[in-house]
């Protein structure tokens, strides 16, 4: 594990028999390392357990272990973390499978992600030797009172199966570093997105606004009295005029639309005939500003004769008989 650049700790479970009954059973001396809690196991992204056998099932220690992680359990703590096994069996069948088996149900109900070994290793293949090990994990064969030690073919397959565990756990660890990674600079993109939306609207309002400025209604716009100038109803582009409002030549403005200017109504008024302004000032005099105005082309009479209403209407030329 650590030749894979993994920082690795190396636990043991509590032991649960008093010291008396440990010497009357002729246990080994316990080895000099820490003892974990299971309070420990929310720290690492993988966890690797070593367990012996006891009829095919754990021994009491390790089942007392991980009887203590119901609080894990109910907080979900475990969840999405790595774990792989390894046994230790007084004989060839001693129940290293078994006791795997039996494991799994912790894991699942953990939410734990178990990394089998499978026949990774050829040594797991060879029948001229006893050879300890499993699709669930290394393992190795003891005796009754201890006296085998792991094989080269054991501690081959034990060494394979730290540096394959090693790497799924890099591999996924790095690769969530790396969609956490995006999804921040995704979640900042956006940020700046908005901004530049919200930049670019609020530019469009004040558009928009000084266009509402400049483009009224000629029934509700103030009268201008400069013949040269276009009157309200003539197209106008903020953005340009905003720009280039100094260089303009206002006897050279033309109008885009189909109001009127002022010099039409002197013209009109030259004629004798009633001013387009002339008209639009009698309407806004005579009529609240929520009624719908209507015009009537001179001429063109109604195809049907319209029945009676006791309304006012207005109208910009023709006869005023004309109306009932």
């Amino acid at each position: 594990l650590e030749a894979n650049g993994v920082d690795v700790k190396l636990f043991q479970v509590e032991e649960t028999l008093s010291d008396e009954v440990l010497t009357k059973m002729q246990a080994p001396a316990k080895p000099d390392i820490p003892v974990i809690t299971s309070q420990q196991l929310t720290e690492p992204d993988g966890i690797i357990l070593g367990i012996p056998t006891r009829f095919g099932i754990f021994p009491a220690q390790m089942k007392a272990f991980l009887d203590s992680t119901g609080k894990l359990w109910a907080s979900g703590s475990l969840s999405g973390k790595f774990v792989g096994t390894f046994f230790a069996t007084a004989s060839q069948h001693g129940g290293q499978e078994t006791t795997a088996l039996n494991a799994v149900t912790y894991f699942a109900h953990l939410g734990m992600m178990y990394v089998p070994f499978g026949f990774a290793n050829k040594a797991m293949f060879d029948l001229t030797e006893v050879v300890g090990g499993s699709a669930y994990g290394a393992g190795t064969i003891t005796n009754g009172d201890g006296s085998r030690q792991p094989s080269e073919k054991e501690l081959a397959i034990a060494k394979q199966q730290g540096e394959t565990f090693a790497k799924i756990v890099m591999t996924y660890d790095n690769g969530k570093n790396k969609l956490s990674a995006a999804e921040a600079s995704k979640d900042s993109d956006n940020l700046l997105s908005v901004g530049t939306t919200t930049a670019a609207a609020g530019a469009g309002a004040a558009v928009a606004a000084s266009q509402a400025s400049t483009h009224g209604d000629p029934a509700t716009s103030s009268t201008h009295t400069d013949v040269n100038v276009p009157v309200a109803g003539a197209a106008t582009n903020t953005s340009t005029t905003a720009n280039t409002s100094d260089t303009i030549n206002k006897d050279n403005v033309g109008t885009t639309s189909s109001q009127p200017t002022a010099s039409q109504d002197i013209a009109a008024a030259q004629s004798g005939q009633p001013t387009p302004s002339q008209d639009i000032a009698a309407a806004q005099s005579s009529q609240p500003t929520d009624a719908p105005a209507t015009s009537q082309q001179p001429g063109a009479g109604p195809s049907e004769k319209p029945k009676k209403k006791k309304k006012k209407f207005l109208f910009c030329c023709g006869n005023p008989d004309d109306l009932d």
